[in-house]
This record gives C-alpha cells, sequence and structure tokens, in this order.
C-alpha cells in the first residue's frame, strides 16, 4: 500500500543518511535530507553490535534532516545479507517459496528456523528448459531484529528492510528501463554490481572493494581523488605498482563480470551502457576512470538532482550518495515499483520461511486445528456432562445413605420391640416356675451356683459339677423341659476344689413361656380397644 509521504534510513558503516519524500499532485517533492557518521562500534560488517549507539545515529541523521514520521524502510550494508543464485522448475508462487525454502536448508544459507528470506527473478524464465533463475537474499532474524531494535529507539517502526544495491537500482530505474544497463552501486566497504535487461534484473554479484579502499590515493597521499594516480588501460594493480591497487581490482572485477555476463547471456541483452551510485564527495573521477578504460557509456546515478523541495526554496540537491536512501523512500510512495522488491523485516510466524509452507500444508494445518478444536470442545462437553452426573451420583448415594440409615433405625427399633416383648413375656413367668423346672432337671453331681436372665429371653445358668459329663447331662435333661430349648454350653473349666476335681461350667438355653402364658402376657400387654359406654 502507498504511502503519502516515506522515509529512507541508509546505514552504511561509516554514513547513515536520510531523506524524507512526499507524493503530490505536482509529483515527488523532498521534504528533508540528513546525514551523520555511524557511531563507532555500532556495527561491524553488517551485523548492529549495539542497537542504542546506531539509535542515536539514526536520530541525529533525523535531526538534521528535521525529519519526523512513523514508520521507515532501512537499507542495509552490501555485507549484511547473504545471497545466492538458484536455478529451479518453473512453478506457482505459492510452490516456489516452498522450494526456495528447501534449497536454502540444502545449502544452509541461515540457521533452520533462525533467519528470513526473500528472492527476484533473474530474468523471465526460459521457455525451453522451463527453468528459472532466482537470486535469493537472506538475513539471520538475530540481525533483521537488531536493525528493527535500532530504527525503534530511534522513534520509528520498521516498514521493510532490504539491501541498499536494490534500493539503488529504484533510485536509478528511468536509466534501467531501456537496452541492457549495468549498475555498479559503491559501498563504503563493498559494492555490488548488476545488470538490468529492459528494466528486469539479469545478473547480480557482490565485490569486496568499498568506498572506503577506493578514497586513498596511495601515490600522492591525497584523498578523494584518482586522476593522475593511476594510467589508463593497467587493469591490475601488477601492471602499474604506482597506481591504486583497490581501483585496479575494482575495474578488474566489473570487466570479469561483463565478460561472464556476455557468455552467458543472449546478445539482444548485452550491457550497452554503465551506471555508478557512489559518493563523489569522497572517490571522485570515478565515472570518467570507468569510461577511459571500459569501451562502454558511463554515468553517475543522481536522481535526486531532478527533485524539487516541498519546503526549502533554496535546496540543493545533497548528491549522488543518497540514491539508496531515495530509493528505499520511494518503496513506500510508489504504487507499483518497475524495478525489484525484497523485504528481510519478517522474523515472526510471517517470515517467508513460514509462509513458504505449501497450499495444502497450510490445509492441513487449518483443517487439524479445526478437527482439534473440535475435539477438545467435544471433551469438555463430556467432562462437563460426567461432572453433572458425578453429582448427582454423589447426590443419590447420599439419599441412598440416608434412606439406608432410616431403614437400619427401623430395623434396629423394631428389633428392640421384639426384644422387649420377649423380656416381657419371660419376666411375666414366676421364678418360682423358673427355679422349679431347673431343680426338676439338675442331674446328680451338677450343683447351680448363679441364675440370670440376659438380652432377650436368654438363661444363663452357673456352676459346679463333677465332670464334663455331668455337665452334658444336664444340657440333656434341660431339652425335655417345656420352658427351654436349644441349651448351649458357654463356657466350662476344670479345677480343684479340697483335692477334689471339679468343673466350672456355665450353660445357656433359650426360655420358652408355654403358650397359655404367652396369651396371657400379650393380653395385659395389649391397649383398651374402647372406653366406658
Amino acid at each position: 500500500m502507498a504511502h503519502a509521504t516515506g522515509i529512507g534510513v541508509e546505514i552504511g558503516e561509516d554514513q547513515i543518511r536520510v531523506i524524507k519524500l512526499r507524493r503530490t499532485a505536482r509529483g515527488i517533492l523532498v521534504q528533508g535530507v540528513g546525514s551523520a557518521p555511524t557511531p563507532a562500534g555500532a556495527i561491524s560488517g553488517g551485523p548492529v553490535l549495539d542497537p542504542r549507539l546506531l539509535a542515536d545515529g539514526i536520530r541525529k541523521a533525523l535531526g538534521k534532516g528535521n525529519i519526523r514520521g512513523v514508520c521507515a524502510v532501512v537499507g542495509l550494508p552490501g555485507r549484511a545479507a547473504t545471497s545466492r543464485v538458484i536455478e529451479v522448475p518453473t512453478m506457482s508462487e505459492e510452490e516456489l517459496k516452498s522450494v526456495v525454502a528447501g534449497e536454502m536448508e540444502h545449502h544452509r544459507m541461515l540457521p533452520m528456523d533462525q533467519g528470513t528470506f526473500d528472492y527476484v527473478p533473474l530474468g523471465e524464465p526460459d521457455d525451453t528448459s522451463r527453468r528459472t533463475r532466482l537470486l535469493v537474499i537472506g538475513a539471520t532474524k538475530k540481525m533483521a531484529d537488531s536493525y528493527r531494535e535500532s530504527l525503534r529507539l530511534a522513534g520509528l517502526r520498521l516498514s521493510a528492510l532490504e539491501p541498499a544495491s536494490l534500493a539503488a537500482a529504484r533510485a536509478a530505474s528511468p536509466a534501467l528501463q531501456t537496452g541492457g544497463v549495468a549498475l555498479i552501486t559503491v559501498g563504503a566497504c563493498s559494492s555490488d554490481f548488476a545488470v538490468f535487461a529492459s528494466g528486469s534484473l539479469r545478473y547480480s554479484r557482490g565485490i569486496d572493494i568499498g568506498a572506503l579502499d577506493l578514497s586513498e590515493d596511495k601515490t600522492s597521499g591525497e584523498t578523494g581523488t584518482l586522476s593522475g594516480s593511476v594510467r589508463p588501460a593497467l587493469l591490475s594493480v601488477a601492471d602499474d605498482e604506482s597506481g591504486n591497487g583497490d581501483l585496479q581490482a575494482l575495474l578488474h572485477e566489473i570487466q570479469r563480470s561483463l565478460d561472464f555476463y556476455h557468455r552467458e547471456a543472449p546478445v539482444s541483452a548485452r550491457v550497452e551502457r554503465l551506471v555508478v551510485v557512489v559518493d563523489t564527495q569522497r572517490v571522485k573521477d570515478l565515472a570518467q576512470f570507468l569510461r577511459d578504460h571500459l569501451d562502454l557509456p558511463v554515468a553517475i546515478c543522481d536522481p535526486l538532482s531532478e527533485l524539487a523541495s516541498d519546503t526549502d526554496p533554496s535546496y540543493e540537491p545533497p548528491g549522488p550518495a543518497y540514491a539508496p536512501a531515495l530509493g528505499l523512500a520511494l518503496r513506500m510512495i510508489q504504487e507499483t515499483s518497475t524495478t525489484p522488491c525484497v523485504d528481510l523485516s519478517l522474523t515472526g510466524r510471517e517470515s517467508q520461511l513460514a509462509r513458504s509452507a505449501p497450499r495444502w500444508l497450510l490445509y492441513a494445518i487449518g483443517f487439524s486445528l479445526f478437527l482439534a478444536t473440535g475435539v477438545l470442545i467435544a471433551v469438555l462437553q463430556i467432562n462437563r456432562s460426567l461432572c453433572q452426573h458425578e453429582v448427582q451420583l454423589g447426590e443419590a448415594r447420599v439419599e441412598l445413605a440416608r434412606v439406608s440409615e432410616k431403614e437400619q433405625a427401623r430395623t434396629a427399633a423394631a428389633q428392640r420391640v421384639q426384644e422387649a416383648q420377649r423380656i416381657v413375656q419371660v419376666r411375666g413367668l414366676p421364678w418360682s416356675d423358673i427355679l422349679f423346672q431347673v431343680s426338676s432337671f439338675m442331674p446328680q453331681g451338677v450343683w447351680l451356683g448363679d441364675l440370670e436372665v440376659e438380652s432377650g429371653n436368654v438363661l444363663a445358668l452357673q456352676g459346679s459339677a463333677l465332670s464334663a459329663t455331668s455337665v452334658a447331662t444336664l444340657m440333656d435333661s434341660l431339652t425335655r423341659s417345656p420352658l427351654f430349648q436349644g441349651p448351649q454350653m458357654s463356657s466350662i473349666e476344670e479345677q480343684t476344689l479340697g483335692g477334689q476335681p471339679l468343673v466350672k461350667y456355665q450353660v445357656k438355653v433359650l426360655l420358652t413361656p408355654p403358650v397359655q402364658q404367652q396369651a396371657a402376657t400379650a393380653a395385659s400387654l395389649a391397649p383398651a380397644s374402647g372406653g366406658a359406654r
């Protein structure tokens, strides 16, 4: 989505450059331009060492340009991201993401699940071989998050994160739309070489030589000039020991890149001219030097010279060094881009690594989540029903226990009533009849010492006998009495009295009153059925 204003922040090893643009009916206008030295110890070769130090540098650059905003696009130094050219079969965009993710894992470009990547096609797919060449660019999650944190500490939100060389190509886009054009972006410590054919990226590579290397004149000791330090037509350091060796090496790498590209590319896409993005205040006469040594027209890219200021009538273009920052700001305000765009800012679940899963896998995951949610809801419902049944069962158990207790109490009460009735019945017998019956059936050799009625209608007889046989005879005699039933031996113990062996016994029998006596007792216990008339 295009914004009305855009802020681009190019973070280099030596300088931080920022620019703010505004899209109006009159075209694109510059609202602010600023720069500040990169704080020492803030970054090293790309990775952020101290986000707070880097944030201080960004704030200073924003302050110099009087730039305020909410979000910004950040350009990475050349060595901050890793890149690789791969060739894959032609396929749909969704399938391509998963294939690229697999290739990255195969080539170990990034630690698994610890980075983000994006890619741009190199030219149109080959219809004959049905193959597509891709430039894959990746960065570790730690690095991307460190730039995000630095921008947050500076008061801005990260909108996108891309290499500064691609941003420079966006700034130079008008010069790349026709024919074959080579673009060399000279950073502080490294350079990027790319070839475009009719606006389409065809070739890209990095060169480990930057402006900090080229700005030193090793012959005269002067800084910032190349004229006179190198003789024309010499392409290597060994050919001219008095020349700038890094400049010769850069020239040599550019020539090698052009030769390689021309061997691989079709004739229709051959390079016709060279565009240079460089800080001309630091490195002078580079375009002239390359023009003298390469059989190509060479031009410096200075797109800010074609823009006017929105607030300052005396605005002067800051120079070609701001081309990457301009391209970053253009990314926010342009509806469409004719040059490649990548975004390395996505490091969470929304990253390219996460989005590279094939569509069927996403559907399967979604269906699995839906199924798991349904199962979870069903389990919760079942658990709730079980809890309700458990509560009801507990209440039923409590009620059953209460009923059982009442039933036991009723049964015990009935038993106590029956026992009371028996006791009343037994105790309704005269003791004289009981003693008479006991004495009548007491055999020889058995003496009665104690007689008592226990619970119910049990009569306990205690005494001594000459032998256990005599006690057995007593029990047999008691069975013949109409008052006694079921005699049982409760205890028997041998003892000696005056040298005579004896047996101490206890026998219990059931008292059964005669039928006539039971009827009389029941009649005496029955309540009166009527009153006086």
